[in-house]
């Protein structure tokens, strides 16, 4: 249990894993804020832990930068839930209190799973999933939301306003060879206008803006289990692909994706078996694996 105290906010910082986008916090964007500080006073403290002495700040605040950022504005003491934590109970701590207030933007999230794998406090991807009780695969599109480049970010008004399920979309287009000049293009357009359209107009511009004139081979096939897409085969011009996106999916799906082609191609008939017949046969060894996320490029 921590003690409510009251601090100077320009004798406190902010934890450098904290998961705010301090350049997106200003006077505009907190107004309704500033407004209920003004009427009403600090509703709901800051949560911090006590720095050592002889340092600029007596304060180290785990989350609360809006709130930071109001009282230094209106030049009022911060209110601070005080207490003594570790790293891994702070990170808990802040990660709760944001699902809470359902504030915290998916983006802002993403990097701080990002800035938490680097720091090594968590070992993996499952690591954070199983500490933070959500799944894989929401730390999967968070993290891949993270890794959008700034030209694709500079497109959007604020990359605070990007949504979850985008990231991965966005980046399947910039890890196309033939799709990414496309969307980068689109999304140079787009940063230059002014105002630039809602944030998912830029979205439906950015996709749209890769596909271009880029023509889909009329062969490609989307394999279904009734209504669930498991993979896609693309005939080329001298082989066949199998496609299917496994970042989300366990890691023994992949092996049992292996082992079933590899049974296919050694039959004694291999050889002789046409690509329909062949995929076809792996079809209905896929249907059987625990697909999980697997989702078709």
């Amino acid at each position: 249990m921590g003690c409510i105290v009251s601090v100077s906010p320009f004798r406190c910082r902010m934890w450098d894993m904290h998961d705010r986008l301090e350049g997106h916090i200003s006077a505009e964007s907190c107004r309704a804020e500033i407004e209920s500080f003004r009427k009403h006073g600090q509703l709901v403290p800051a949560l911090g832990r006590s720095l050592k002495k002889g340092t600029d700040f007596e304060v180290e605040l785990i989350y609360g930068a809006r709130r930071l950022f109001v009282a230094r504005h209106l030049n009022a003491p911060l209110l601070i839930d005080l207490r003594e934590m570790t790293d891994h109970e702070a990170i808990v701590a802040m990660d709760i209190e944001n699902r809470q207030r359902a504030d915290i933007s998916p983006y802002e999230r993403g990097l701080s799973f990002a800035q938490w794998l680097r720091a090594g406090y968590f070992s993996s991807q499952d690591d954070i999933a199983r500490v933070l009780q959500i799944s894989p695969s929401q730390v999967s599109r968070l993290l891949r939301l993270a890794r959008l480049p700034a030209v694709i970010l500079n497109a959007f008004e604020s990359p605070t306003l990007i949504c979850e399920g985008w990231g991965r979309d966005l980046m399947d287009a910039l890890e196309d060879p033939d799709r990414r000049p496309l969307a980068i293009k689109a999304a140079r357009s787009l940063a230059q206008l002014n105002p630039r359209p809602d944030a998912r107009e830029v979205y439906r511009r950015l996709l749209s803006g890769a596909q271009g004139r880029r023509r889909v081979s009329a062969r490609d096939e989307v394999v279904k289990d009734g209504e669930r897409p498991l993979f896609r085969i693309r005939w080329l011009r001298s082989s066949v692909a199998l496609m299917m996106q496994l970042e989300n999916a366990p890691p023994q799906v992949l092996e049992e994706v292996r082992d079933a082609v590899a049974t296919i191609l050694k039959r004694p008939s291999s050889a002789d078996i046409q690509p329909v017949v062949a995929l076809q046969a792996l079809e209905r060894s896929t249907r059987a694996l625990p697909v999980g996320d697997i989702r078709p490029i």
